[in-house]
């Protein structure tokens, strides 16, 4: 092959316009990655300190109302030997960053992911400046959860102990009352037999009580027979008796004016037939006929 071959005569000035276009697009793409990423945005950084630093790690997100403002940028130990967490903050968020605000360590859900939540502050506080500290809360985690529920756990652990021991009342008392089912089991039976009993002794009082019930209809029947001519007749009775009152009423009051002038003559004519007895009396031989009453003598009261 001979180096003045045609083919090949621009082939140095192709890989050298390939090698160009190559560089420039490694540095277009670190360029975006870098604007995504937010690594030509100007920052700042401020800090808290916790005393343990469990649960943070670097590049763990910062967040504020949920849009990512930054990230963790360091943990270290302080001269107290707790650990101080520096945040680096994107500067154009930092005019929501006030001195009232708060750094909260917490959950996007309950098993998402773990971030630096920074609340929004006060606009009428100053801005937080470049390696200004900002106050961090603390929120109950798990483990705090879990502290709290262990007394709890732990008392659960000697109930049940204390329910499964089979010397222990619970125990005995379950026993008893196995105990007492079976002589209530006994007790039912004796039970459902006399209501047996109670049940035909009461079907029997009650035939009784029927045919009994029957001969009181009967009787009452027969009565009502006999009692219903008696009381027809009295009532025809009464209405005769009413009617011979009303007549004689209406008799007396016609009598009534007629009475005073037959009373009159009848004292007229008593008076007249005692003058004739007396004259019939002094006339003699009559007189000779009639004794003289003799004299009796009053005897007085035996207390006088």
């Amino acid at each position: 092959m001979k180096e003045t071959d045609p083919r090949f005569a621009s082939l140095t000035g192709k890989v050298g316009l390939f090698f160009i276009a190559a560089v420039i697009g490694i540095i277009a793409t670190v360029v975006f990655i870098g604007i995504e990423r937010g690594l030509f945005t100007a920052k700042y950084k401020i800090y808290f300190t916790v005393d343990k630093g469990t649960g943070f790690f670097e590049g763990m997100p910062v967040k504020l109302s949920g849009f990512k403002i930054g990230k963790i940028d360091s943990l270290s130990l302080d001269e107290h030997a707790k650990v101080k967490v520096t945040l680096l903050i994107s500067r154009k968020y930092g005019k929501w960053i006030r001195e009232d605000s708060r750094a909260i360590l917490t959950k996007e859900g309950f098993v998402g992911e773990t971030v630096i939540d920074v609340t929004v502050g006060n606009q009428s506080k100053p801005v937080l400046k470049d390696d200004s500290a900002i106050k961090f809360e603390k929120t109950r985690g798990l483990e705090d959860i879990a502290e709290e529920v262990k007394p709890v756990l732990n008392e659960i652990r000697d109930i049940i102990g204390y329910v499964n021991d089979p010397k222990g009342d619970i125990k005995q008392t379950l026993a008893n009352l196995k105990t007492l089912s079976a002589g209530l089991n006994a007790t039912k039976e004796s039970v459902d037999k006399l209501l047996k009993n109670a049940d035909s002794n009461i079907s029997g009082v009650s035939s009784d009580a029927s045919k009994t019930l029957k001969n009181i209809d009967k009787t009452v029947s027969s009565m009502n027979e006999k009692i219903n001519p008696v009381i027809d007749k009295l009532n025809r009775t009464m209405d005769n008796a009413e009617k011979t009152t009303a007549n004689l009423k209406d008799a007396v009051e016609k009598a009534a004016p007629k009475i005073p002038p037959l009373l009159n003559k009848g004292e007229d004519t008593l008076s007249d037939t005692n003058e004739v007895m007396k004259s019939l009396k002094q006339t003699w031989p009559i007189r000779l006929f009639i004794e003289r009453p003799k004299d009796s003598l009053i005897h007085g009261d035996s207390y006088e």
